[in-house]
């Protein structure tokens, strides 16, 4: 901001305790640039309404998706309450309809907090069912779009690796993969085929090409329980896999950032899954001894209301850390270092491109838009010059033949086209994404049938 406008505005980052957030809007003057999380905007919500009238404010709600609740919630109805009292009201959103036109309600009555274009609520959800389209064309002329290409940046560099299962790890896939192979046998319709490779969870096959442990652990985030089969056989295995084999992933993974640590660079190693980034952690901090700093959906994100600025050591995260200031740590430190995270928890709102340009995809779902956005998290503008951003993904193989692994693959470039069009295209479109994570991650139609496909051995 200040390259941009130099002597002009003074950046001031809101956070800490109550105490200090007070002091900070008492002592606020004219061409200061507030910078405030969601949370601590709605926790604020009055402090920031009287800096409103006592000040000419211009307010930004960037990532403005985030409050496209259509009903309920708490940062909606405060950043309404606060716009009302702002001259100047602008929305920033990359994807403002991720799952329908309803999306926009919220977010435009931040622009209009008198609800002069959406009108009420009930109206709103009629017309948007009734003809999207004449609220796409009322609001087009207010609407400025920046294509990705348009900014110029160099093309990330992307090597998709393929690693060979073995041992223990080859046996529980072949395990689970027979599993469905007989679900699907024992139906007969192409429907019915469908149903059963939904019903047994084609995650489970995500986990087991990751890591055979993640099936011995609840999953939080995908709301998904530890696995449970009647095959006596696959769960011995798994009681003994965590004290018997590294995942084959993990192993490349260490090599490539060791390789990478070597360059003195940093490196971003991405998992969809809760237990597998624990493990990847201890598993650098043992064997290569680099400093890791793990983020992740048990870590609060942008509630710093709750929280004075703590003192802590590198890579150590205390009960008062936020994802933000650990991420701060990792940028700042002098020398290579590992972010261990997931797409979930860092996939937006966070820019490591500045001190970060690797990344490492220990597993990738079906969930194109996650997979974009943790990529745009070191492949956006404001590069250091002549950096290049390299992606490593790992796929895993088996006898010499593709796993589920790569069915993802070719779904993630069917969709990364599609995306890119609705992203980058002059008309505004709806995403039409499902708000159940473990739903997007497992595929949508086409997806289940192009891996049902798969397994009956008709190719990708």
């Amino acid at each position: 901001m200040n390259a941009a406008l130099p002597n002009k505005v003074t950046p001031k980052r809101i956070r800490g305790s109550a105490k200090k957030r007070r002091l900070a809007y008492a002592n606020a003057a004219g061409g200061d640039l507030i910078l405030i999380s969601y949370a601590t905007a709605a926790a604020d919500r009055l402090a920031l309404t009287e800096l409103c009238n006592s000040f000419r404010v211009m307010l930004i709600v960037d990532e403005s998706h985030r409050i496209k609740r259509f009903k309920g919630g708490l940062w909606a109805p405060a950043l309404l309450d606060i716009s009302r009292q702002a001259r100047i009201r602008m929305i920033l959103s990359g994807t403002p309809m991720p799952q329908s036109g309803k999306d926009l309600y919220s977010q435009l009555n931040v622009l209009w907090p008198s609800g002069e274009l959406t009108g009420p609520r009930d109206g709103f959800a009629s017309r948007i069912d009734r003809d999207l389209r004449s609220v796409l064309t009322d609001i087009q002329p207010f609407v400025s779009r920046t294509a990705k290409a348009a900014l110029g940046l160099p093309e990330y560099q992307v090597s998709v690796e393929e690693v060979k299962l073995r041992g223990l790890q080859a046996e529980i896939y072949e395990l689970i993969e027979s599993n469905f192979k007989r679900r699907i046998e024992d139906a007969h319709t192409w429907k019915e085929k469908l149903d059963a490779l939904h019903r047994g969870r084609p995650i489970r096959l995500l986990q087991a090409a990751s890591n055979p442990a993640t099936l011995n652990a609840n999953d939080s985030y995908y709301r998904l329980p530890k696995l449970e089969s009647a095959n006596p056989t696959l769960m011995e295995r798994l009681a003994s896999y965590d004290m018997l084999q590294v995942p084959a992933k993990s192993l490349r993974a260490l090599e490539l950032v060791q390789t990478i640590a070597s360059e003195g660079e940093k490196v971003v190693c991405w998992s969809n899954f809760i237990h597998n980034l624990d493990h990847f952690s201890r598993l650098v901090t043992q064997n290569l001894g680099l400093p890791v700093f793990q983020v992740d959906g048990r870590v609060p994100a942008g509630d710093e209301t709750r929280f004075d600025d703590p003192v802590v050591q590198p890579s150590i995260a205390s009960e008062s850390d936020t994802r933000e200031r650990i991420i701060e740590r990792f940028l700042t430190y002098s020398g290579p270092a590992v972010l261990v995270t997931n797409p979930a928890s860092c996939s937006e709102s966070i820019s490591l491109h500045t001190g970060c340009q690797r990344a490492i995809y220990l597993d990738r779902t079906f969930d194109c838009a996650l997979f974009l956005q943790s990529v745009d998290r070191i492949h956006r503008l404001g590069l250091p010059p002549g950096a290049t951003v390299q992606v490593y993904i790992l796929n895993t193989t088996l006898n010499g033949h593709a796993t589920i692994d790569g069915v993802v693959q070719q779904a993630l470039i069917r969709k990364e086209l599609a995306m890119r069009q609705l992203l980058e295209g002059a008309d505004l479109q709806p995403f039409n994404l499902s708000e159940d994570a473990l739903e997007v991650a497992e595929g949508d139609q086409q997806d289940l049938e192009q891996l049902l496909r798969f397994l009956l051995g008709e190719g990708m």
